[in-house]
């Protein structure tokens, strides 16, 4: 509002009570007032949402709606203009139901005069003015606490996740003690043997009297624990989100079957044969080869360990498209690994435990092989990392297949050729 001119919105269906409000106006010297006449109600409400107004000027007696009427009508609608009432008579009852609708203050016609006048309508737009300042503090205030309650409900969500996490931690940590605590003893009791020997004099009589196996198992302990702490070591890494791919565009054909060739030593153990099987055309993926080499050395020897000696393990690679819900959003390439042994396969109350760490299924190795618990959680990680899938079928009796989708290699032909 400029303080030298208020538009004035003058509301009156009687034209002389018009003329004379214009008038007292115009007498007031150190302000201009620009006055817009109307003499409806429906003009009055229409005028008064359109906004533009400092002030408005409402006679009470208009048509088939009382001033009154239109003050609701209107605050109701979200009307942001001080309106004053003016009455014919000095009816304190429609006086106060004036002030009662949202009216910013009321006058009786023929008693007021240019001054008393001006003064009002300068205290009803400094009260309007307050009035909205109030409002947005107030709606600044609410939003401040909206989102504070937000805040307060986010902190408690992450405390709780928290929670969550240390009882996670210390559940992995009492996991790896257990898993570590029996290897450590046979070390600590073979190494209290083997001094005692030595204590002795008798050095040569170590190997004479079962030593080579004393050592073996020492060896093997030494070997499980230094996978269990690997493995709880790349646990840790992609927990805290440093799981670093080095990608490249890479014929996974050939990872599968290098990967196969450094496992047939330990299927020839056992006398299993291991079998590579893959379509004519397999697209290059874009992978870590480091970190898909552990995945597939992970399921490969997994097989080896749970299935029956002289048993065949097929390890097959082919192309397939991206299921609508498989996260691709439909219609893309990828390349499949499978890995299916013919061993006991895996309970179904079994399979939801996988995926997780230290969650062994029931089904027990068929050399005695020790397994950390980790294996399986960090392959999944490793494979969510480049994007794919990670699953398992399994029927009971009828041995078990796990599968790897990962995503076509999006590099240019050129470099993927390099």
């Amino acid at each position: 509002m400029n303080d030298s001119e208020i538009k004035v919105l003058l509301v009156d269906d009687d034209e002389v009570d018009h003329l004379v409000t214009r008038r007292l106006l115009r007498d007031v010297s150190r302000t201009r007032y620009d006055v817009t006449w109307l003499s409806t109600s429906d003009e009055a409400i229409e005028a008064l949402l359109a906004g533009g107004y400092d002030v408005c000027l409402l006679d009470y007696r208009l048509d088939a709606r009382t001033g009154l009427d239109v003050v609701h009508e209107a605050n109701q609608l979200g009307c942001s203009i001080p309106i004053i009432m003016l009455t014919g008579v000095g009816d304190e009852a429609i006086d106060m139901a004036a002030m009662s609708a949202g009216a910013a203050d009321y006058l009786v016609k023929g008693r007021f005069d240019a001054q008393i006048l001006e003064r009002t309508i300068r205290y009803a737009i400094e009260h309007k003015r307050s009035q909205l300042k109030l409002k947005q503090y107030a709606d600044t205030l609410e939003e401040s606490n909206r989102q504070l309650l937000q805040m307060h409900e986010e902190l408690a969500a992450k405390n709780a996740e928290l929670v969550r996490l240390n009882e996670e931690k210390n559940r992995f940590v009492g996991m790896a003690a257990h898993d570590l605590r029996n290897p450590l003893g046979v070390i600590l009791g073979y190494s209290d043997f083997m001094l005692m020997t030595q204590r002795r004099g008798e050095p040569s009589s170590l190997l004479r009297e079962g030593g080579v196996e004393i050592i073996e198992m020492i060896r093997s302990s030494s070997k499980f624990m230094l996978s269990l702490i690997n493995d709880l070591l790349d646990v840790s890494m992609i927990e805290l989100g440093k799981l670093n791919l080095d990608r490249k565009s890479t014929d996974l054909v050939q990872l599968v079957e290098s990967n196969v060739a450094l496992n047939m030593v330990l299927a020839g153990q056992k006398s299993m044969k291991l079998v590579v099987e893959s379509d004519e055309s397999v697209p290059r993926v874009d992978v870590d080869v480091h970190k898909l080499e552990q995945v597939l050395n992970n399921l490969i020897s997994n097989a080896i360990h749970y299935a029956p000696p002289g048993t065949t393990i097929r390890v097959r690679v082919e192309s397939a498209t991206v299921p609508a819900d498989g996260g691709g959003g439909g219609g893309g390439g990828e390349v499949i690994v499978s890995v299916q042994d013919e061993g006991p396969g895996i309970p179904p109350e079994d399979i939801g435990k996988l995926f997780r760490p230290f969650g062994r299924a029931r089904t027990v190795s068929t050399g005695g092989e020790r397994s950390t618990g980790l294996g399986l959680a960090i392959a999944q990680r490793i494979v969510e990392g480049h994007g794919g899938r990670i699953w398992v079928e399994s029927v009971v009796t009828r041995g078990a297949t796990f599968f790897v989708a990962l995503p076509v290699s999006q590099l240019p032909d050129a470099e993927a050729a390099a």
